[in-house]
C-alpha cells in the first residue's frame, strides 16, 4: 500500500504555539489535523524538543517493533514512576524484559480463561444491583465492576472499601494529568495535597492485597507469581507490580466496556444482534471458554469500540540514537508519537471510519496492514493483558445483554483524551430488563 507524503506539508507547518495550543483544547483534533497537513511523518519543534508524529502502519511497526530496542517511554511516562516505581510499565531495557517474562505466566491464555467463572460471577453481582428503568452511568457501573473483577483474578481478594478508595484515587490521578506533562522535580508533583492522598490510598490499597490471606487460596494469582519470584523482586517491585496491575487492570477495559455501551445504547440495530448472538449461544447459562469463541459478533463489536474510541489513544517513544524511519531522520531524544485514534480513523484503512459499524471486520479480513489497528500497542511493549481484556470485555457485554437493554438518555458521550480516553461526563443510560 503506497505511503501519503513523507516529507511535504499539503499545507504550511503550524507553529508551535498554535500546535501547542491545539493541544491544551483537544489533543485529538490537534493531533488528527497535523497528520493531515504532513502526511504520513508530521514534524514539529518545540523549543529544543523535536517531535515526530507516524501515521502508517509500515513507519509505526519500525517504531514499536523494528526498531523498538531504539525507543524508550516518552517523558510523561518515566515521571509516572514517583508513583508506579519502578513496575513494568515504567522499567526499560533488560529489566523489562526480565519482568515481563517472569509475569507473563498471570496471563498465559489458559489461566485467563480459568478466569471466566469469577469474572461472570463479579458481572452477575454488579447486574444483581441494577433496577428497570433506573438511569445510571456506565462508565462508573464498569468502573467498579472491572475493579472487582481486577482484584479477584489478580489477587484473589477484594479488601473492604478498597473500590472506593481505588476510584477516588484514579479521579484525583487524571485531574492532575497535566502535572505529568510538566517537567517538575518528583517532590513538586508529590508535594500536591490531592496527590498524596491519591498515592496513600493506592498504597494502602495494594499494602491490604500482598498481605491478604485469600490471596494464599488463589494459585494462578498474580500475586502468587510475585511472591514465588522473591529472589527477582524485592519488596519494593513487588509493591510497584501491584500497583501497575491493579491500575492498568481494570482502568483501560472499563473505559473499553463504556464507550462499548455508549455506542450500543446509540444503535439499537447493533444491540439487538448482539443480545440475540447471546441468546443463541448461552441461552440461560453464564458463559464458558468455549462459548466466547463462539461470540463472534460481540468479538466484532469489541473491535470495532477499540477502534472508534481506543483507550490508549496515543503512544509515545523517546530516541536513544539517531536513527531513520521512511527516509526521515530521528534525531536522538526526540519524541516519536504514534496514535491509534489517528491511525484507526483513517479513510485509507477504514470505510466511513467515523462510523460504528462492527460488520467491517467480516469482510477487512487480511487486507488490513497489521499497524492499521494496534489498540494494545506492539512489539516488546504491547500490552501484557490483551487476552485478559478481550475475554473479560466479551464475556461482560454478553451477560449484561442476555438480560438487558440500555438505551440513550442524552447524545452519545464526547471523549475526553487524558491519561486514557475518557468519556465526558460519562455515560448515562437508561437500563431496561429484558423480557426473556
Amino acid at each position: 500500500m503506497e505511503t501519503n507524503l513523507v516529507f511535504a506539508p499539503t499545507r504550511q507547518k503550524p507553529s508551535a504555539a498554535s500546535f501547542l495550543w491545539g493541544m491544551i483544547r483537544n489533543p485529538l483534533d490537534a493531533l488528527t489535523d497535523l497528520s493531515r497537513e504532513q502526511g504520513d511523518i508530521a514534524h514539529i519543534r518545540i523549543g529544543k524538543r523535536e517531535i515526530f508524529l507516524l501515521n502508517h502502519p509500515e513507519f509505526i511497526e519500525q517504531a514499536l517493533v523494528k526498531q523498538g530496542h531504539n525507543f524508550v517511554k516518552g517523558p510523561a511516562l518515566q515521571r509516572a514512576r514517583v508513583l508506579l516505581g519502578n513496575g513494568l510499565l515504567t522499567s526499560e531495557g533488560e529489566a523489562h524484559l526480565a519482568q515481563r517474562r517472569a509475569l507473563q505466566p498471570a496471563f498465559h491464555p489458559q489461566r485467563i480463561d480459568a478466569y471466566v467463572p469469577l469474572i461472570a460471577e463479579c458481572a452477575q453481582e454488579c447486574l444483581s444491583r441494577w433496577q428497570s428503568g433506573r438511569r445510571v452511568d456506565m462508565a462508573d457501573e464498569m468502573a467498579r465492576l472491572a475493579l472487582d473483577i481486577a482484584m479477584q483474578t489478580l489477587f484473589g481478594d477484594s479488601p473492604a472499601g478498597a473500590t472506593e478508595r481505588v476510584r477516588r484515587a484514579m479521579m484525583a490521578l487524571t485531574r492532575l494529568f497535566p502535572l505529568t506533562t510538566l517537567p517538575l522535580p518528583d517532590f513538586a508533583r508529590a508535594g500536591f495535597p490531592d496527590f498524596q492522598r491519591a498515592a496513600a490510598d493506592l498504597d494502602a490499597v495494594t499494602a491490604a492485597l500482598i498481605a491478604s490471606p485469600h490471596a494464599m487460596q488463589a494459585k494462578y494469582a498474580l500475586i502468587n507469581i510475585l511472591r514465588e519470584n522473591k529472589r527477582q523482586f524485592s519488596d519494593e517491585q513487588i509493591r510497584a507490580h501491584a500497583l501497575t496491575f491493579l491500575l492498568a487492570g481494570h482502568e483501560t477495559t472499563a473505559l473499553l466496556l463504556a464507550w462499548a455501551f455508549d455506542l450500543l445504547a446509540h444503535d439499537l440495530r447493533v444491540q439487538t444482534q448482539v443480545q440475540a448472538e447471546a441468546d443463541r449461544v448461552l441461552g440461560d447459562r453464564l458463559p464458558t471458554p468455549e462459548d466466547l469463541a463462539k461470540l463472534t459478533y460481540t468479538r466484532s463489536v469489541v473491535k470495532e469500540t477499540l477502534r472508534l474510541r481506543p483507550p490508549a489513544w496515543t503512544i509515545g517513544r523517546e530516541a536513544l540514537a539517531t536513527c531513520e524511519i521512511g527516509g526521515q531522520p530521528i534525531p536522538s531524544r526526540a519524541t516519536v508519537l504514534v496514535s491509534p485514534w489517528v491511525m484507526h480513523h483513517d479513510p485509507r484503512y477504514y470505510a466511513d471510519p467515523l462510523e460504528f459499524h462492527p460488520e467491517r471486520w467480516e469482510s477487512i479480513g487480511d487486507s488490513l496492514p497489521r499497524y492499521a489497528f494496534f489498540p494494545f500497542g506492539g512489539g516488546e511493549r504491547a500490552c501484557i493483558g490483551e487476552h485478559f481484556a478481550w475475554t473479560e470485555a466479551i464475556a461482560v457485554l454478553a451477560i449484561v445483554s442476555r438480560r438487558w437493554q440500555v438505551l440513550p438518555t442524552t447524545k452519545p458521550a464526547v471523549p475526553q483524551p487524558s491519561v486514557t480516553l475518557r468519556p465526558k461526563n460519562g455515560v448515562a443510560v437508561i437500563l431496561e430488563k429484558r423480557k426473556i
